[in-house]
């Protein structure tokens, strides 16, 4: 697989944003990137190349961190460091100290520029230090005379008030598959191995989507290792896998289901299964799922059904819904009663397309200092975004669809299917899978009327355990239907004629007889809200 000129056009796309406002003598800026090294050296890269193109010298150019302080990056760079710690006796700790960082970089010459590294630490609530940030806002107007420039690179970009307004922000999306094929190849010519054919490097580096150059380049190594030692003239795709899961559920809010979960255990959802199938065979194949369960829990603070006061609830709905849109994903809302399948069928999803289930949690994205649960959330969807590389496709489960705004519906632009209590025919179905699996006999006796597919499994699941017959443990079971049953005729009322059904793919229609809506008459309040959620206009 060969980059091509457009892919590296692509490539240095933050290094071409910083030259262009530096040309334009913009003095304060921040990026925020997955990795600052790699961004470091790209930028210095640049401005070599920029240098050779004009036929000059490159202007002089320092990194700095609070371990390492001020570093030159050449050796006029070098001479002109020197004379700027004549004040502080020649001594380089003194630069790192970044109050003293500051007052030495207001006597550096014109066109100087420099990329500090983590300097967000200071303005952190916990440790906020006005100094720092005094030091930084100081240097605006003299670097913008002359075309002096400062670049601070951090993982998180929350900028604290005194800098918003002052300081040019970028951000870095994590690499996409074109840009981590060199990684790849390169492994392969060092490790000298065959070069791998164009499916092979696909395939190895949509394993690698969702890391940092850095994090990719480890796993990637470790990959050929262990294909060494299989004595695989290529690196290992399931060593591949392992390390990305792991890099990947580093990120706060994402986890990765690499369960046994199959269409073919889902009984009852024929229609769904047969759509989804559709989507993961059509010609823009899913290159990840992902899933958020429950999602009118998650975002309650956002939907006013919790006590968030704050304004963080708000701020992650907005950016789940900017990236859906910007990223033209699809999805699908599964709303029915718990236990029915919604969660599995979401899991197996993955599995079904030969790529990763991505859990979403909302809540596990929140932070306790300000502005860290912005950026906990960009940070998840930006390795969302790299991982599906522009396929995503959403779904999420609801048991009570009336707390969903419009437009967080709207996203979800394949439907709301609505997912029932298996009907006679689907229960003997799970009743044989799960009785294979914990190696229990169904018997007819059951009175399993009403009873979802997680109650089945549970019923097996305990006469196998306590090695009792299914018809003595059917005792201990609570069905849904029972507890649940004023939500449950609740919800199908609103799904009836609105929603697709699960079981047979057109509009809902609830079952002609049900022992146990019979059984139960919703009560006043029940229906008076089914008829306000019916007269809520669709999304």
């Amino acid at each position: 697989m060969k980059v091509t000129r457009k892919k590296r056009t692509k490539m240095n796309i933050i290094a071409k944003q910083v030259m262009a406002a530096r040309a334009v003598s913009t003095p304060l800026i921040a990026i925020e990137t997955p990795d600052p090294g790699a961004t470091n050296r790209v930028l210095f890269d640049a401005l070599i190349t920029n240098a050779k193109k004009r036929k000059t010298n490159p202007p002089a150019m320092f990194q700095w961190d609070i371990a390492n302080g001020l570093r030159p990056l050449d050796e006029n760079s070098q001479t002109v460091l020197a004379s700027l710690l004549e004040p502080f006796g020649g001594d380089p700790g003194a630069t790192v100290d970044p109050v003293n960082l500051g007052t030495i970089l207001q006597k550096t010459p014109a066109g100087t520029f420099i990329v500090a590294s983590n300097l967000h630490r200071f303005w952190e609530a916990e440790r906020f230090n006005p100094a720092v940030v005094q030091t930084i806002w100081n240097l605006r107007d003299p670097f913008k005379r002359s075309a002096r420039t400062f670049v601070m690179t951090m993982s998180d970009c929350n900028l604290p008030a005194e800098l918003r307004h002052d300081v040019v922000v970028f951000t870095e999306a994590m690499p996409t598959q074109e840009e981590l094929s060199p990684i790849v190849l390169k492994l392969h010519e060092n490790a000298n191995l065959p070069k791998p054919d164009d499916d092979f490097v696909a395939k190895s580096t949509s394993a690698l989507s969702g890391l940092a150059k850095q994090q990719a380049e480890q796993a990637a190594a470790m990959a050929i290792f262990a294909g060494n030692e299989k004595n695989l003239e290529t690196l290992d795709l399931d060593t591949l896998r392992h390390q990305q899961q792991q890099q990947i559920e580093q990120t706060p809010g994402l986890s990765i289901y690499d369960g046994d979960a199959s269409f073919d255990g889902l009984k009852g959802l024929d229609s769904l299964t047969g759509f989804l199938q559709g989507v993961i065979k059509g010609k823009r194949p899913p290159k990840a799922f992902i899933f958020v369960d429950e999602i009118e829990k998650m975002l309650a603070g956002a939907l006013g059904g919790g006590s968030d006061s704050s304004g963080t609830s708000q701020e992650q709905l907005g950016y789940m819904l900017s990236h859906m849109e910007d990223t033209n994903a699809r999805g699908i809302l599964l709303v029915g009663p718990a236990g029915t399948g919604k969660s599995e069928l979401a899991k197996a999803c993955g599995r079904e397309g030969d790529c990763w289930t991505v859990g979403y949690d909302v809540g596990a994205t929140k932070g306790s200092l300000v502005g860290e649960t912005g950026a906990m959330t960009r940070r998840a969807l930006r390795v969302v975004e790299s991982m599906a590389q522009g396929e995503a496709f959403w779904i999420a489960t609801c048991n009570s669809i009336n707390a969903l705004p419009p437009e967080l519906r709207r996203r979800f632009s394949y439907g709301t299917w609505f997912v029932d209590l298996p009907n006679q025919s689907a229960r003997k179905a799970m009743w044989k899978l799960y009785g294979e699996r914990y190696d229990v006999k169904p018997n007819a006796k059951v009175d399993d009327d009403g009873w979802t597919g997680a109650e089945i499994k549970t019923c097996a699941s305990m006469a196998s355990d306590m090695n009792i017959k299914v018809t003595e443990a059917q005792h201990f079971i609570s069905p849904v239907s029972r507890s649940s049953a004023e939500t449950i005729d609740s919800l199908r009322r609103l799904a009836t004629g609105r929603f697709r059904s699960a079981a047979d793919g057109g509009f809902y229609k609830p079952p002609s007889s049900s022992r146990r809506s019979r059984q139960v008459e919703p009560s006043p309040e029940v229906l008076v809200e089914t008829e306000r959620l019916m007269d809520m206009p669709e999304s």
